[in-house]
Order: structure tokens, then sequence, then C-alpha cells
């Protein structure tokens, strides 16, 4: 598709790729509607003598993304087959967005969901990804044996 016109000063419009589709382990074909993430973290205050903050400690930092599509295919029943929810605590990659802050390895945190209704179904997801590359990649595997 081409892209949208822009005169003036340039801004991101739309949920852009980086040049290839955005791509989401586990779902074949989709049409995304929206992609919003926030950074989180864990905040401890220690407290002087009179009860004013007098440090604050940020622990375990990390980007939730919530994730809204719609299933899509080739046929209806291809659609259909995309409509399924993913195995709690599953690593979900994504690829190819523009904000680069949005692809790499995800663990999935509940809250998905299937919306049917009288117009097009969509699907929801929240996935997390920790700022330490380390604490990511080893709560992003499966732990097995």
């Amino acid at each position: 598709m081409a892209n949208e016109v822009q005169n003036g000063t340039a801004v991101l419009h739309g949920i852009t790729d980086d040049g290839s589709p955005i791509s989401m382990e586990g779902y074949a074909t989709f049409i995304l509607e929206s992609a919003k993430g926030g950074h989180k973290f864990k905040l401890d205050s220690v407290e002087d003598e009179v009860g004013f903050d007098k440090a604050l400690i940020a622990t375990n930092a990390h980007v939730e993304l919530d994730i809204t599509w719609m299933p899509s295919g080739a046929t209806r029943a291809a659609a259909a087959a995309t409509a399924v929810f993913l195995t709690p605590l599953a690593q979900v990659t994504l690829d190819n967005f523009k904000v680069a802050a949005f692809n790499g390895d995800w663990i999935y945190v509940g809250d998905q969901s299937i919306d049917l209704s009288h117009g097009v179904a969509k699907m929801s997801l929240k996935v997390r990804k920790y700022d330490d590359a380390t604490q990511n990649s080893s709560l992003s595997t499966t732990v097995v044996g």
C-alpha cells in the first residue's frame, strides 16, 4: 500500500512497519487495530523522620503492550482458525514494527480476549517485556524437565 501524504512536519501515522509486514508469532494472518505500550516498574520510597520522601527506588522495570487485532485469513474458516487462546506465559515474538521498542520476545501475561459481535471479530492480548535483557530472556523461556 502507498504511504499517506504528509505536508509540513512529519509525524508517525498509523501502525507502521519497518518495510516488512509486522509479524506476531502464533498468528499467521491478522489486521492490527492498535498497539499501546506502557512503561511500568515497582516503586519503593524511603521517607525521612517527618514522612517526606528521601529516596526513590525503582526495580523490575518492564513494558506492557496491549495489542488489538482482527483475525483474518484467505477464507472465513482460515480466519476462524487463528482465533485461539495462548498458553499462559507463552513467549510471543513481535517483529517489524517501525517503533523498535515493540519488537522482540515478549511474555503473555493474561487478559487475552476474543470478542465476537454483530461486526468484525476482534482479539486482544497483553504481553510484557523486561528492560533487563537477561531477565527477559530467562522469563520468556519455558522451563522443561
